[in-house]
């Protein structure tokens, strides 16, 4: 297993305790072939979330790819409002910034995070707002 397929599973467990600590009931889906990683219920309401952490760029940036591949697949998918409600993005060990896709519809290779860019009012948006 790489080390990138095994970061994106420790990011998704741990996106998985954040939501039990804080009540927020979650479920996955069975197979990998969703374009979202889980499902939350936030009053009462279905809303899909797509997990990704960030990396750091060579100008100390926190990089977030919304370009991926499916598994076992040359096919190429992109987190938008068409794929999924929110990006949830864990920076360093704590901070995540839950997004809605929307905000960045039309983006079709990387967001930066940062606590004073375009995304910092959905640091730790638990409320999916």
């Amino acid at each position: 297993m790489t080390d990138k397929l095994k970061n994106g599973y420790v990011t998704e467990e741990k996106f998985i305790l954040e939501c039990l600590n804080r009540n927020i009931p979650i479920s996955r889906p069975i197979y990998n072939v969703e374009p979202y990683d889980f499902v939350v219920e936030i009053n009462g309401k279905l809303i899909s979330v797509q997990v990704k952490k960030s990396w750091i760029d060579k100008k100390n940036r926190n990089i977030v790819c919304i370009k991926s591949s499916y598994p076992r697949s040359s096919k190429t998918k992109y987190v938008n409002s068409e794929s999924c409600d929110y990006l949830a993005v864990l920076v360093g060990d704590l901070d995540w910034y839950i997004i809605p896709t929307i905000a960045f519809d039309g983006v079709v290779s990387n967001i930066s995070v940062s606590k004073t860019g375009a995304y910092s009012k959905y640091l730790n948006n638990w409320d999916f707002e």
